[in-house]
C-alpha cells in the first residue's frame, strides 16, 4: 500500500485528486495511520498537501493532521 497512488476525479467538477500513502504507523490505540500526500489539479494548476489519517473501528478514516 505504501507509495501506491489512488486517483479520484470529481464527476461534477472534473477536479483530479491523487493520494499517495508515504509512511504507515500505529497510534497508541493500535489503529492503522498512514501519512499521505495529495496532488490536486484544479483549473489546470497542481497543488500538493500532506496529512495523516487513522482508520476508525467502524472502517471509516479520520484525518488527524
Amino acid at each position: 500500500m505504501i507509495r501506491q497512488t489512488a486517483r479520484w476525479i470529481n464527476p461534477e467538477s472534473q477536479h483530479q485528486f491523487d493520494m499517495t500513502p508515504t509512511r504507515t504507523w500505529q497510534n497508541t490505540a493500535g489503529r492503522y495511520c498512514p501519512e499521505y500526500t495529495v496532488a490536486t489539479v484544479i483549473g489546470g494548476r497542481q497543488q500538493q498537501s500532506q496529512g495523516t489519517a487513522c482508520m476508525q473501528p467502524d472502517g471509516n478514516w479520520q484525518i488527524v493532521s
